[in-house]
């Protein structure tokens, strides 16, 4: 019985992830729907399927199972597809409606992402980049408007996604057109030298919070995310986009400037710091009976390289990450060699900050 026990309980936790994944296509599918609205293409590709099908089939051979179990599985997930991208439009609370917001940077993944969610929470969105071609062509995919900088006179929010060495800049800048009452926020994952700068320019007629979402622009929705905030100045407008993003599912977790860059120079700077190192020591290794913990690895460590400017970003401009750079490299001499006398040591060492980790899941 312990056996049926376990696999029951095995096969609950793939039931889960199942779901979660089938989730995570209806969404994307969403997205999909309203891209191809907006293009006059059809929400049903024949092509597409069949293309799918056969990947699917040549898989299933791949692991010895018998691909035409697969057939049907995947016809209901192209009828559910279809039926996503023909109801793109979510039904949110609503809680940004009437609310003009402009996304300055939202020709970027984290700015898109953001526009994306304020337009599904019924905002009257506008996306403004560096390039006028490029913001018009990202604006008609999520179905917002196009401007620039000047759209900041007449919205209630603005929200600046732009590369950390360029926040303070832009956002005190755009803070200088906005209007009385209005909201600005950033996105910036440093805040030392920028969002306590920002802080102490804009004037007090508006409303300033420091955002900072802990998950990057891949993720489908911001349900069980969490977004660190720095609450300068709130009022209404801020009551609004943060009741949005809790209904969205998102986790808002205060901080002050310090406590935020501190807790950030180990969850992005050591983090990131160990995986640069990880992966530059590969260098000689001819890439031979792999591993999937290793691959997962070096997926992180891809994502790493794919996102340089914002990872160099963080350790440069938040300042209590070369501390963490030099204990690191400290830590790695220390136990170099791996001696015996420290090898206990180390195995009590791991075992303590793995039992702090778990109280803090």
């Amino acid at each position: 019985m312990h056996e049926i026990s376990r696999l029951r309980l095995r096969i609950d936790e793939i039931d889960h992830h199942l779901v979660k994944l089938l989730n995570a296509r209806f969404e994307n599918a969403q997205k999909l729907g309203r891209i191809k609205k907006s293009e006059g293409l059809a929400y049903r590709d024949l092509e597409r399927e069949s293309e799918i099908l056969s990947n699917v089939r040549q898989l299933a051979i791949e692991m010895e199972r018998d691909p035409e179990l697969l057939g049907p599985v995947f016809q209901q997930i192209f009828k559910m597809s279809v039926k996503a991208q023909k109801n793109f439009s979510k039904k949110h609370g609503l809680h940004l409606r009437r609310q003009n917001v402009l996304v300055v940077g939202g020709t970027g993944g984290m700015g898109s992402f953001f526009a994306r969610f304020a337009r599904d929470h019924g905002a009257e969105v506008t996306i403004a980049g560096r390039s006028r071609r490029r913001t018009q062509t990202v604006a008609r995919e999520l179905d917002v408007g196009s401007g620039s900088m000047n759209d900041a006179s007449t919205s209630d929010i603005v929200i600046v996604a732009v590369p950390i060495e360029a926040t303070r800049k832009v956002a005190l800048e755009v803070a200088s057109r906005m209007r009385n009452g209005s909201l600005l926020s950033d996105l910036s994952s440093v805040k030392t030298g920028i969002s306590d700068v920002i802080a102490n320019r804009v004037v007090d007629s508006l409303e300033y919070v420091s955002l900072h979402p802990l998950f990057g622009p891949d993720v489908d929705d911001m349900h069980g995310q969490n977004v660190a905030v720095i609450p300068y100045r709130k009022g209404p407008k801020w009551a609004k986009l943060s009741k949005a993003m809790e209904s969205a599912g998102a986790r808002i977790r205060a901080s002050t400037v310090e406590s935020h860059d501190r807790a950030m120079a180990y969850v992005q700077g050591l983090h990131h710091y160990a995986l640069i190192c990880l992966g530059i020591s590969l260098t000689e290794w001819n890439g031979s009976l792999n591993t999937s913990s290793l691959r997962a690895t070096q997926g992180r460590i891809t994502t790493l390289v794919s996102a340089w400017d914002t990872i160099m970003g963080i350790q440069l401009a938040n300042p209590f990450v070369p501390p963490l750079r030099r204990k690191f490299a400290s830590t790695v001499g220390e136990i170099l060699d791996l001696p015996s006398s420290k090898a206990e040591w180390v195995r009590k060492t791991l075992r303590e900050n793995v039992q702090k980790w778990s109280r803090k899941q």
